[in-house]
């Protein structure tokens, strides 16, 4: 497992840090037969990780009462449009997540993005848990289940959060990235949907919009690059999600989150997504896109992503 790297969390004004969520691979651990999840390796559609069953999640409430009937009053509980969310932090850190990591990212994601909404009826259960101990015996307690990663996971099929708290809240926008996407492109590759996923794990608001930066998948891709190790562009947009999690799934996780950067960077990334969202038949990997939106053949973005990633530097 890797180990988690410190998280530093600062809102002043228009600026908003997401700290990092590091992802792992799973270990054995209990699941509902019915359900796919998405987190620490895998996400909906052609990310579905499905796991084997154990003793079956309870159903999952969708309305404000339900959630505060399962949780008790040991849980802060509030309805935000179409969330739910449930939490054992204290009344401080419980606004702060509300207002300003939930409420402000799930916004600024469906603006730049996610537009399609989830329709009617469709809530979002979002369970934060302040330490791993309460992360667990929450599971236990709420769920009949086992953690499956000791960070978080989304739960495509009753759609629903779950997030240890004590890695940051970049653990939450992960997941948040991975529900939004699952609603509105369900056929999205892996390295977009990981990419765009650990792309906003660590980030800053600009204006009405969220912005990715550097963080510490940086050093090993850009180690792979001097090596001569890291994977062409035109490999990495037609990986399986069995390939992307293979030997190399941290480079490979690196490599999506910095691709999907260097789009944002480029200014590319929200019409690379929805044009592919709009006609994913025509290319099911996603090249023709970034090639249209870039207007350069994918050898030629290749060859350039490779010198920008080198002008990029991160800090522990």
């Amino acid at each position: 497992m890797e180990r988690r790297r410190p998280v530093r969390l600062a809102l002043l004004a228009a600026l908003l840090i997401c700290p990092g969520w590091i992802p792992s691979r799973r270990g054995a651990g209990a699941a509902d037969p019915g359900a796919d999840y998405s987190g620490a390796g895998g996400g909906g559609a052609s990310r579905i990780v499905r796991l084997a069953p154990a003793r079956p999640v309870a159903l999952i409430p969708k309305t404000l009462a339900g959630l505060r009937g399962l949780t008790g009053e040991d849980f802060l509980c509030v309805e935000r449009g179409d969330c739910l969310v449930a939490s054992d932090l204290g009344p401080g850190e419980y606004e702060y997540l509300v207002d300003g990591v939930l409420d402000y990212c799930h916004d600024a994601l469906r603006r730049a993005f996610f537009d399609r909404g989830r329709g009617a009826g469709k809530k979002l259960s979002v369970f934060v848990f302040r330490d791993y101990a309460s992360y667990e015996s929450g599971l236990a307690r709420f769920m009949g289940m086992a953690p499956i990663s000791p960070y978080g996971h989304y739960g495509h099929s009753q759609k629903y959060i779950v997030v240890n708290y004590e890695t940051g809240p970049g653990t939450l926008v992960h997941e948040l990235t991975h529900s939004l996407m699952s609603e509105d492109f369900p056929e999205a590759p892996i390295w977009l949907a990981e990419g765009m996923a650990s792309l906003y794990e660590q980030c800053r608001a600009e204006g009405e919009f969220l912005r990715g930066d550097d963080n510490w998948r940086l050093p090993e891709l850009k180690d792979a690059l001097a090596a001569g190790r890291l994977e062409p562009l035109s490999g990495l947009l037609a990986m399986a999600p069995s390939e992307f999690r293979g030997g190399r799934e941290s480079l490979n996780y690196a490599a999506a989150r910095y691709f999907c950067k260097y789009l944002e960077e480029m200014g590319s990334l929200p019409e690379v997504y929805k044009e592919f969202r709009r006609r994913p038949e025509l290319d099911p990997t996603g090249r023709g896109f970034v090639v249209r939106a870039l207007g350069k053949p994918l050898e030629a973005v290749d060859a350039e992503w490779r010198r920008w990633l080198r002008f990029q530097y991160w800090r522990e």
